[in-house]
């Protein structure tokens, strides 16, 4: 078990300790290394980049709103999941650039601390891109959300449970 430090935006914020696929909370997020979220990590599994899902819940952002960030779900290898992704605004005049990030972040306490896995940086442009996926839980405190910057604008969708 290790305590994980993430700095947002130039702030520091202490996080959750991470032990197996449970988080207990603390003050803040855990940031999770992309390694630390892949190959079966805590419980996350690695999926395309351009993986599609039934959308959660969204946000638009950038500088004129023309990127997605989405929290998408679907069943993967057997198992319902959840993962964010980033992508241009559906309505064709939307656009993503490399460098755009996207993240998952994931509670077990209802969003009173949470573990955030990623960023993914998007590669060129007009890509999409994925976090991890998660498995889901019908307990009411697992809930996750959608995070993205764009244009140096970011945020994230409301808290989701299954």
């Amino acid at each position: 078990m290790r305590s994980l430090l993430r700095t947002v935006a130039g702030t520091a914020t202490l996080g959750a300790l991470v032990t197996g696929l449970g988080v207990v909370a603390t003050a803040g997020p855990a940031a999770a290394s992309v390694d630390e979220c892949t190959n079966g990590r805590n419980g996350f599994v690695s999926i395309p980049y351009n993986q599609a899902g039934n959308t959660q819940s969204y946000i638009h952002l950038g500088s004129a709103l023309q990127t997605l960030v989405s929290l998408e779900r679907r069943t993967i290898n057997g198992q319902d999941r959840v993962f964010a992704k980033i992508q241009p605004r559906q309505n064709g005049s939307g656009y993503t650039r490399p460098g755009n990030q996207v993240w998952l972040d994931w509670s077990t306490t209802g969003g009173n601390g949470w573990l955030q896995c990623g960023p993914f940086s998007v590669s060129a442009n007009n890509a999409p891109n994925t976090s991890a996926a998660q498995r889901t839980n019908s307990s009411s405190s697992w809930v996750f959300r959608a995070c993205g910057l764009v244009d140096g604008i970011g945020g994230c969708t409301s808290w989701w449970h299954q």
